[in-house]
This record gives C-alpha cells, structure tokens and sequence, in this order.
C-alpha cells in the first residue's frame, strides 16, 4: 500500500519534531555540563535522588528536565524511525538512517546513564558529546530525507574527490569538536584567556597553551576548508545548488560559531557562551553531515543527463519514494 500524502507530512511534521527535541537534548546536556549538575540527582540513574520525582533543587531541577527532555525524546526518536521504514521501506538510505538514530540515541542515554553512575574520565565526556552530535545530526538528515527522498537520491553526480573532499571535511570537524570538548572538560579554557591569542596567562602551563592555541588555529582552517568546499560547489554549475546553499550555510555556521567561542572566551565563560557555542556546534556538524548525504546519494553516472533533462533537482517536497531501491 502506497503512503497517503497525509501520512507522508504525518511522518515529515514528526522528524522536524524529532530533530528539534535531538538538538533541545544537546543544549540542555551542555547545561547539565556546564553548571556542574550531572550529579544532581546524585548517583541514581533513571531515578533521581532514588525518587521517580525528587525534591527540587536548582541543580535537582537541571539535571532531572535533561532526563524527562530525553524520555520524551526516545520515544519520538522510535517513533520516527518507524515511520521512516514505512515511508521509504525497501530503501537502503531509510535503513541506515534508521540505525543510526535508534543506535546512536541508545549509546548517547548509556553513556550519560554510566557517567551518572560512575564519574567518568573528562575526555571519555568531551566524546559523549561527540556522540549527542551524531545523534542530532542522523535525525535532522533523516529528517531532511523524509521530505525530499527522490531529490536526494536522484541528484546530479559530483566527482568522486568532491564527495572524499566532502567527507573527509566531516572527519575534520568531529575531531575538531573532540578537541574542544576536551578543552571544556579538562577545565583548560580558562588558561589562555585573551582572543584570538592568549594573554595574561598567569600560571598557566605550556600544555594547556598549547592545546587551546592548537584548537583556535585548527577552528581557523576549518573556515578556509569549508570556503574552498564552497568554491568547488560553485563550479558545478546550478544544477546542484542544494550543495552551494548548505554550503553557504557551513561557512555562515563556522563564523558564528567562531564568534561564539570569542564571547565565551571574552566572557569568562559564562553560562550563555557555552550554550550558544554548544548550539552552533551542533548546527555546524549537522550541516556538514547533510552535505556528505547530499554528495552520497545520487543519481548513477549513467543517468546524469536524464536527471537534468527531468529537473529532478529541484521536485516539490513528499513525492512519491521509488520502492525497491
């Protein structure tokens, strides 16, 4: 049975949903981190103080919502992974879609249940949120597939070093992420406390200098990587301009979230820094995640002139998908 138009927006209107609560879960993770309330439920996991619903306090309160936020978003999480399957069943791209949300979701929640349980080493933290990135960015594609499966699948090829280039940006990021968030949990930030360069260090170690100037040098590049993966996309041609608007968006991304980290360093940081950091971080990966999808799913070579010809680059949103493939 082929899906109603009303049930494809039923199942696009609940991957929107389930994308805004994966990057709600993010931030208010960042927060539990920030305002040092992972243990404000003490070590207690899925109860909170050894209660379904504790006495509040303010880090009681933090840490608990982050919890309720992310049983809510369980469920929408399987919820939408099911209606992906049977939106787009018999379709590769719907299957791992699938898996990597309902996988990544179930290894962001053990990870934040074991370090509730068992205070955890900082860099074995700055990868839980490595982990919440995935997570956010699989359901936000998925999301994104949803709407517009037969464009996606149906796009006009790029060369194959674009596509490694491409990818090979998305490693660049994660790592560049991980190298941040390890700042953050290893409690260095403070020790270069000037921007661009540090200035007045104090006591600071050479180690600690060297890894937080190693970080803001490697966020710099990212900016130049992601201009010439912009300029690459332009010379396309417009018949993949879906690469050059999310291209655009990356490089606008990475400025902000430069300029984010600038406040947060400038701020002291302060609460609001990390978490407008934390989010751009998050828009960030995500976008670059949608591009390697973008260039991942495409038409065969052989079809490239039949793609151009029917204009699938630019169909309306909720067509029908193609079953079987």
């Amino acid at each position: 049975m082929r899906p109603s138009q009303l049930g494809k927006r039923a199942v696009f209107t609940l991957g929107i949903a389930t994308a805004v609560g994966m990057f709600l879960v993010l931030v208010m993770g960042a927060t539990v981190t920030s305002t040092g309330s992972a243990t404000g439920c003490g070590r207690d996991w899925p109860l909170c103080q050894g209660r379904f619903i504790p006495q509040f306090a303010v880090a009681t309160a933090i840490e608990f919502s982050h919890r309720a936020v992310t049983g809510v978003e369980s469920l929408l999480v399987v919820a939408f992974a099911a209606g992906l399957l049977w939106l787009h069943r018999g379709q590769r791209p719907a299957r791992a879609l699938a898996a990597l949300m309902v996988g990544f979701l179930a290894l962001q929640a053990g990870m934040g249940a074991w370090a509730v349980v068992q205070p955890q080493d900082p860099l074995v933290l700055a990868l839980h949120f490595g982990i919440s990135l995935i997570a956010l960015a699989s359901t936000a594609l998925a999301a994104a597939y949803t709407g517009r499966a037969e464009e996606i699948r149906n796009a006009s090829p790029v060369p194959g070093g674009l596509r490694v280039a491409t990818w090979g940006f998305l490693v660049y990021v994660y790592l560049l992420v991980y190298s941040g968030a390890s700042i953050r949990h290893l409690g260095i930030g403070p020790a270069c406390p000037g921007w661009p360069l540090c200035s007045g260090t104090g006591t600071a170690t050479p180690e600690a200098l060297a890894v937080n100037l190693a970080h803001r040098s490697a966020a710099g590049l990212a900016v130049v990587l992601a201009a010439a993966l912009l300029a690459a996309y332009v010379r396309l041609g417009g018949h993949r301009r879906d690469l050059v608007t999310a291209g655009a968006l990356l490089v606008t991304a990475l400025l902000a979230q430069g300029a984010a980290g600038a406040y947060l360093v400038l701020s002291r940081w302060d609460l609001f820094g990390e978490l407008l950091h934390a989010a751009m971080t998050g828009v960030v990966f995500t976008t670059a995640a949608y591009l390697c999808m973008r260039v991942a799913l495409q038409a065969p070579a052989g079809a490239a002139s039949v793609v151009g010809e029917r204009g699938l680059g630019r169909p309306g949103r909720f067509e029908a998908p193609a079953q079987g493939r």
